[in-house]
């Protein structure tokens, strides 16, 4: 995602966005919005043909990501 423009602001907006949902828990709302955007960026990588193709494909991933998607692709462990 490094050759991406803009996808550092992307994921900061949806970080504010989660952390203003739930204010008692910052730490968890962060990790929560970069599990999803990096989940994202996984689903959209599976068809991308370069660094064009991934930013449209992880923004319609990011769109059309369900329950079903979240629970079973995003790993996080409490530390």
């Amino acid at each position: 995602m490094q050759r991406i423009t803009a996808t550092g602001c992307a994921v900061t907006s949806l970080i504010a966005a989660f952390v203003s949902t739930t204010p008692g828990s910052p730490l968890e709302a962060a990790a929560f919005a970069l599990a999803l955007f990096g989940l994202a960026g996984e689903i959209g990588n599976e068809t991308a043909k370069g660094p064009a193709s991934l930013r449209v494909n992880m923004l319609d991933a990011l769109h059309s990501l369900d329950e079903v998607a979240v629970t079973s692709r995003i790993r996080i462990a409490l530390l």
